[in-house]
């Protein structure tokens, strides 16, 4: 089968590879469609992002990593004959399985589990010739973690479920209620889709933040009340004078830079709480006053089965839209392509590319 393979950071080559045979557990996907995070930049430039968001430190990767865990298709073998009821059904991949045994595991939060095998990451493997992914003609899934597609949601738009399960989990940690007001800095397919969210629930206001207008449309367009370029707009004498200088509730920093850091403390209100979404190593400084008036600070990593499942409802019911931002489409051939116009998104302006694999 074809796939698309980072040999070491840098070089990503579409390739043909062995397909490897289904394991009991595991059904075989036709990939249809696979979009690009944010992480597969990262990996590309010699990252291991779930290392660094799950746990804090950061591992070396191993040679020829499949990339892409935002993907959906249609099973097309089974591991088991207990298994072939699946077998030509639309459907969607949450990417990672987790050990059960664990601390994590065992209080409930299994997305910190440990032991996670992660497809599309380099997360808990074994050594192997290639680690699974959903850029590739095929992909073997566990069949516990295929979700049938609703007909009202297509391949492409399936793409984004991974990156609303984050948003959603995101929201539910962070102590959301209805009628706050709140900042998302950055207006990735993460962002927004936090931005959707908090609307669906009962926000308010919603501010979304960005230096890429392009990005800024996308999210005005589905619902976000101010969309605001960061290099343009005074964004806390903005936000203050909106808020009635109360600032918001709550900030969502899908940016994680040592300024995106700081505004975000500054800009929230008494009793208000900054969630970040970003793990990397800069050193973000800041004073115990900046935490002052019950201000707090939390990080979120993954997201619950449960944030996924409800994702696939709110999409199905038309509560969130994606199609806006899938903006660029290629070829799995094509895939460094695909890399090229999201590092370059002042001259593409790129919000969310998918891979185009069948």
């Amino acid at each position: 089968m074809k796939a698309a393979v980072l040999e070491k950071p840098g070089m990503l080559t579409v390739k043909d590879i062995p397909l490897r045979t289904c394991s009991n557990d595991e059904v075989l996907i036709k990939v249809k469609s696979c979009g690009i995070c944010g992480s597969d930049l990262r990996y590309f430039k010699g990252e291991n992002p779930w290392a660094l968001h799950t746990l804090g430190k950061s591992i070396p990767n191993p040679p020829n990593l499949i990339l892409g865990h935002e993907f959906a298709g249609i099973v097309a073998d089974a591991g088991s004959p207990a298994l072939r009821h699946l077998i030509g059904k639309r459907v969607c991949v949450e990417p990672y399985n987790t050990c059960g045994m664990c601390d994590n595991c065992r209080t409930g939060k299994y997305n910190l589990c440990v032991n996670t095998r992660h497809i599309g990451h380099s997360a808990g493997w074994p050594a192997m010739d290639y680690t699974p992914g959903g850029m590739a003609e095929y992909c073997q899934v566990w069949a516990t973690h295929v979700y049938e597609l609703p007909d009202s949601i297509s391949f492409e738009e399936a793409t984004i479920l991974d990156p609303l399960a984050v948003a959603i989990h995101a929201v539910s940690i962070s102590g959301f209620k209805p009628g706050d007001t709140v900042l998302v800095m950055g207006s990735g397919p993460v962002g927004i889709c936090i931005a959707q969210t908090v609307k669906v629930i009962g926000s308010v206001r919603v501010f979304c933040t960005d230096i890429y207008d392009n990005a800024l449309k996308v999210a005005e367009k589905v619902g976000a009340d101010d969309a605001l370029n960061v290099n343009l707009i005074d964004i806390e004498e903005y936000v203050f004078r909106q808020t009635g200088n109360r600032g918001v509730n709550l900030v969502f920093d899908t940016v994680g830079t040592r300024e995106s850091q700081k505004q975000a403390l500054t800009l929230l209100s008494t009793s208000g709480t900054l969630v970040n979404l970003v793990a990397n190593s800069s050193q973000i400084n800041y004073t115990l006053k900046d935490l002052s008036g019950e201000r707090s600070i939390k990080g979120s990593s993954n997201n619950l089965y449960d944030d996924f499942l409800l994702g696939i409802r709110l999409m199905a019911a038309g509560r969130i839209q994606v199609k806006p931002m899938i903006n660029h489409h290629f070829l799995l051939e094509d895939v460094n392509r695909g890399f090229d116009v999201l590092f370059d998104k002042t001259g593409s302006g790129a919000v969310k590319v998918v891979i185009d694999v069948s």
